[in-house]
């Protein structure tokens, strides 16, 4: 029997889910975090198990193991609860999986979709506090739930301005308005991106929640007041 949870396509969630055997109700807590600059990926699973007729959640570590994306994940125990982690460098592939199976051959699997961020541009260079410019980028446009998070630094000082913006689905640019740039004083600013995504899906068997990250490389731009 085989139970899939896609996160990012929730309308599909419970797609292939099969009758589940008599288990307790369990949890799972994933992270997904990629450094485009240095093609790092790092990625986490937690879960728990909430035994029958029992109040409280219990840490889980499946007998066979944890594989991310078809690699078998370490197994590590901190602050008395298994953690399994991967860290490995390479390209970026938006679509990840964590797969497990339980003691009576149940497999778990649960699919993440998280597109990148190529490059970046506004339609103005340099920025102006007196005009409105639109951002843009490569790649795929924004789907439901996700967030744009802007990390500008000046260069000068080290000071630093995020922007949080919660686009809509298909949205593959964004209008900024001059006064959004005048919160960034005159000067050269470096700037990356981090997409990213939090799924919350809850099913008899297993509960999820599962934060994703892409962090894009970073450009350098210049603001003026005039």
């Amino acid at each position: 029997m085989k139970q899939v949870l896609f996160l990012f396509f929730v309308a599909a969630a419970c797609a292939g889910c099969s009758e589940a055997p008599a288990t307790g109700k369990r949890s799972a807590e994933c992270y997904v975090r990629y450094l485009k600059p240095e093609s790092q990926l790092s990625a986490e699973l937690i879960l728990k198990e909430t035994p029958p007729g029992k109040p409280d959640p219990q840490p889980y570590s499946p007998p066979g193991g944890v594989r991310f994306s078809g690699t078998l994940m370490r197994a590590l125990v901190l602050q008395d609860r298994p953690v399994h982690r991967l860290e490995q460098r390479g390209g970026y592939t938006p679509e990840h999986t964590f797969t497990w199976s339980d003691e009576q051959g149940f497999q778990d699997t649960i699919a993440i979709n998280l597109p990148a961020i190529p490059t970046f541009t506004f339609s103005d260079a340099p920025l102006s506090h007196k005009k409105p410019s639109t951002f843009s980028w490569t790649g795929a446009p924004l789907e439901k739930g996700e967030m744009l998070v802007f990390m500008w630094e000046r260069t000068s000082d080290r000071k630093t301005v995020p922007m949080e913006i919660l686009g809509t689905p298909g949205q593959q640019s964004i209008d900024f308005p001059a006064a959004q740039l005048a919160k960034l004083e005159p000067g050269t600013w470096t700037l990356y991106l981090v997409r990213k995504k939090t799924t919350e899906i809850d099913s008899p068997r297993l509960s999820v929640r599962c934060l994703a990250e892409y962090y894009s490389d970073v450009d350098t731009v210049t603001v003026i007041a005039q």
